[in-house]
């Protein structure tokens, strides 16, 4: 068979499983022009100062940490990590409980005057600034959200989705960003958030925007989430290959945030890791999603290499886990086997057709 573009659309299209399915909520971030007095900008050179720079005051100022959240700006590329932004986000609330779906709760003024002194001196500094006629003061209304939804899976893990250039997954493994024009994403079982993740970033996933603009469900500029719920997800048969996916994503987790950290002279050495964990990453996604007969001494050699760990080493900034990922790519292209390992037709077919059609 000749898999052409429409070809493989149609058999994407067909998948019965969904992102809803496996999902508790996928849900709207705030809009970007929503809520100016929250937000403010990190001072230059040190972020873990207390003084914030206020845009609308035009100085520095001085606000609660217990109040300030980091703050997502989907001007970034935040593809499998979040790339920190020069932003905090101000949430002059109480978030409720510890269970996946939160309850929460405004501080009142009078509350917010005896708990969070500098943040209330803020607030009522930009209002009286900004104040129309017959505003009044007293209300939490005055620095209440406009939209509060998000509030209920703050400090909840989960993916955030963002268009930047093409849709980005990046894992909020705390839970606790604030992000503006995305998509969260909370899902049942926690087990899977690598793998999904995975499949979000995959080259393949590009063709998606592909059915969404068929049946016109989506414009081009905005992600809602009744566009993603209907996300086709497929898990691999072969657990060894789940198992893969879900260490490599974690890999590039982990070189993504180095890379958002690192020096100009060394960032082409993150740059080559990630595409190549990343195109094994796609291979095995693509063969999960539609052909299913990879080389089994293909998937053999990357599991005699790929190592999966309990720790959390993806967060971590030892650089010696860099060596040791430049040390496993190095096994694994040096295994003499490696370059016999033979692609069938139908997948160096539809390899093609991606490639020609730019989304490979």
């Amino acid at each position: 068979m000749f898999w052409s573009k429409d070809n493989i659309i149609e058999r994407l299209s067909k998948i019965p499983r969904t992102l809803e399915d496996i999902s508790i909520d996928i849900f709207e971030g705030m809009p970007s022009t929503n809520d100016f007095i929250h937000k403010v900008n990190l001072p230059r050179g040190d972020s873990t100062n207390a003084s914030y720079i206020c845009r609308d005051l035009l100085r520095s100022v001085n606000i609660e940490q217990e109040l300030m959240y980091p703050y997502m700006d989907d001007s970034l590329s935040n593809e499998f990590a979040i790339n920190s932004s020069q932003y905090r986000f101000m949430l002059p609330y109480e978030i409720l409980g510890s269970n996946v779906r939160k309850e929460y709760r405004i501080f009142q003024p009078e509350e917010m005057k005896t708990r969070f002194p500098m943040a209330y001196k803020r607030l009522m500094e930009i209002k009286r600034k900004f104040r129309t006629e017959g505003e009044e003061l007293d209300s939490a209304d005055c620095y209440r959200l406009k939209n509060e939804s998000f509030l209920r899976y703050i400090n909840t893990p989960k993916i955030i989705i963002t268009n930047h250039y093409r849709l980005q997954a990046s894992y909020d493994f705390a839970g606790n960003y604030v992000f503006a024009d995305g998509i969260g994403i909370v899902l049942g079982d926690p087990t899977i958030y690598h793998y999904v993740i995975a499949v979000l970033n995959s080259s393949i996933s590009r063709v998606f925007p592909e059915i969404w603009n068929r049946e016109k469900v989506r414009d081009n500029s905005n992600l809602y989430p009744k566009v993603l719920k209907r996300f086709p997800i497929v898990f691999p048969e072969c657990g060894t290959v789940e198992t893969l996916i879900n260490t490599i994503s974690r890999y590039l987790i982990y070189l993504n945030i180095q890379k958002h950290t690192a020096k100009v002279y060394s960032l082409s050495s993150y740059q080559r890791l990630i595409e190549f964990y990343k195109r094994i990453a796609d291979l095995l996604i693509l063969d999960t999603y539609i052909t299913n007969d990879l080389d089994p001494r293909f998937i053999e050699i990357l599991a005699e290499n790929i190592a999966s760990s309990e720790d959390e080493f993806e967060y971590s900034n030892d650089m010696s886990l860099l060596i040791a990922l430049q040390e496993i790519k190095k096994n694994i292209l040096g295994n003499p086997d490696f370059r016999k390992c033979k692609f069938s037709n139908e997948f160096t077919n539809i390899l093609a057709t991606l490639k020609n059609n730019g989304v490979w």
